[in-house]
């Protein structure tokens, strides 16, 4: 668990082939907005008691942002929304019907290239598919942040690498499409795997994709 900002935390979920796995929860005006929702015990745990760190509950998630539908982001959205009171599920349109399959649940909106969320000084809808079709990194204007979900993969070091083959739709669509991210003006690269960057993030992205 870890406090990034004064309106970000990071939550650990569990390794999954290797790689360590965080969601993120966003105190926003108006109640927090969880990002992803991991896939095991461990992570609803850990959620909890970063919101009980947080003096929040439960029912103060009012929205659940999902990256991309695969089963270590959405695992445990069932169980989340159980937990919680009636928060308004979004994802990228090209991903709600993967979602409904995996975990039985309808999507309250489908998100897309340019979407606002007006919550946390504004959330913009960046699309980045390949790595799922609906795929989607949250950047936070007033926090120069990307969440990239799995955009971007890092290591424990600090190493950044685009989506790997075996876990990816289209490798190759999804190495083209992180050059999206370079439109935008972050310092902030918060990751589902890896070591977050907190300072310079741009420039690690822009070597990432040059390569």
């Amino acid at each position: 668990m870890a406090k990034i900002t004064e309106r970000i935390r990071g939550v650990a979920v569990s390794p999954i082939d290797g790689l360590s796995t965080m969601v993120y929860i966003l105190r926003c005006e108006g109640g927090l907005i969880l990002i992803d929702v991991g896939f095991t015990p461990l992570c609803i745990a850990n959620i909890e008691a970063e919101l009980h760190d947080m003096c929040e509950k439960w029912d103060s998630i009012k929205l659940i942002l999902i990256t991309h539908a695969h089963g270590d982001h959405i695992e445990n959205l069932q169980k989340v929304l159980e937990l919680t009171d009636h928060p308004e599920v979004m994802l990228g349109t090209g991903d709600m019907e993967a979602l409904k399959e995996q975990t039985g649940v309808e999507t309250d909106m489908g998100l897309e290239q340019g979407d606002l969320i007006g919550a946390c000084g504004g959330i913009e809808i960046i699309s980045v598919p390949g790595h799922s079709a609906g795929n989607l990194t949250y950047y936070l204007r007033e926090e120069k942040a990307m969440i990239v979900g799995d955009t971007i993969f890092g290591d424990d070091d600090g190493n950044l690498f685009t989506p790997p083959a075996k876990y990816s739709d289209d490798a190759e669509m999804a190495k083209r499409e992180i050059r999206k991210l370079l439109d935008y003006d972050f310092d902030k690269l918060l990751l589902a795997h890896g070591k977050n960057i907190l300072r310079n993030a741009k420039e690690e992205v822009e070597k990432l994709v040059n390569v």
